[in-house]
Parts: structure tokens; C-alpha cells; sequence
């Protein structure tokens, strides 16, 4: 059993070298042709689909009871998938609004929204931090700081004049 630990033979690494060769370039193109939002991460469903990907190709790679034609299936399911519900959520706001996450208040107006803080498990100092990234040292120079969809925050900063149409859809759940 140890002396398989280090090194099994070279048909293992043979097998792995030329499913690497075929899966990773196979996985580039079928990303190419469904285009640029396969790898964005939009919503959770992104997010998974992502992470999928990568333990996919691992398997395709490492694993000999996975064929090149298996993980060619594998693939192109997650791809096809993933470009069925971006194409259903851009066409129906209702299924849109189901698989999205909504983005929320987390600061407004001098004011913190601390059930959102505490829903989304954000501290003061996590928006200190991104404040300071902005080149602002207080928040009296913010207006808001949004909580999006994808998990990001939005810091926008106070102006004198500004429409406000960018608000429109943001959750406030503490006022």
C-alpha cells in the first residue's frame, strides 16, 4: 500500500496529463459560446454552477471512472442549464425575483439598518473598511451603503445634486 502513495504507475499520469489536455480546453470553449455571464457571479445559482465547474473538472481529470464523453455531458448539462435560468430570469421578473437576491439597505442617510447588519452578518468595522477603500474618512461623505445581490457592497457617496432612480428595488428593512 505506501509504495502506491508516492508514485502508481505512469498509465495514472498519463490518464491525467491527456484528460487535462482535452477537458480544460473543452470547458474554455462551451464558456466561449454560451458567453460571458457563465461565469459571472450574479446569483447563487451562478455561484454554484461555478463551483460545480471546477469540482467537475477535477473529477473529469482525476477520477478513472469518469470518461472524457462523461465529463463532455457533465459539462455542457451545467452550461445548458445555467444559460436556461439566465435566459428565463432576463425574460420573467417573477422567476428573476425568485433565483435573485434582492439588494438591501445597509446604511441610508446617517442612519445603520442594524436587522439588515445582523441578517447579513455585517459589523461596523466590515463598513469602515470599505468606506475607507473609497477614499472617505467618515460617513457623513456617504449616502448609502448598499448590500447587492452578488454580496458586495455599494458605497455611494453624498453629491449635491443626484437622482435618486439607482435606489429603486434596494430593501429597507429597518425603517
Amino acid at each position: 500500500m505506501l509504495d502506491t502513495i508516492i508514485f502508481d504507475g505512469w498509465k495514472s499520469v498519463l490518464r491525467i496529463a491527456i484528460m487535462s489536455m482535452l477537458a480544460y480546453p473543452f470547458l474554455i470553449i462551451l464558456l466561449r459560446i454560451f458567453g460571458k455571464r457563465s461565469l459571472s457571479n450574479v446569483n447563487i445559482f451562478d455561484f454554484v454552477i461555478t463551483v460545480t465547474y471546477g469540482a467537475t473538472l477535477g473529477s473529469i481529470i482525476t477520477s478513472d471512472k469518469m470518461s472524457f464523453a462523461d465529463g463532455v455531458a457533465v459539462l455542457f448539462m451545467l452550461t445548458l442549464l445555467q444559460y436556461i435560468v439566465s435566459k428565463l430570469s432576463v425574460n420573467s421578473k417573477g422567476f428573476a425575483d425568485l433565483i435573485k437576491a434582492n439588494p438591501s439597505f445597509i446604511y441610508h442617510n446617517g442612519e445603520f439598518y442594524e436587522a439588515s447588519m445582523n441578517k447579513h452578518r455585517i459589523r461596523k468595522d466590515d463598513l469602515r473598511g470599505k468606506v475607507r477603500q473609497q477614499g472617505l474618512s467618515s460617513f457623513e461623505q456617504v449616502e448609502a451603503i448598499v448590500l447587492e445581490g452578488d454580496g458586495s457592497l455599494s458605497i455611494i457617496k453624498k453629491q449635491e445634486t443626484q437622482s435618486k432612480d439607482a435606489f429603486e428595488g434596494v430593501e429597507r428593512s429597518d425603517a
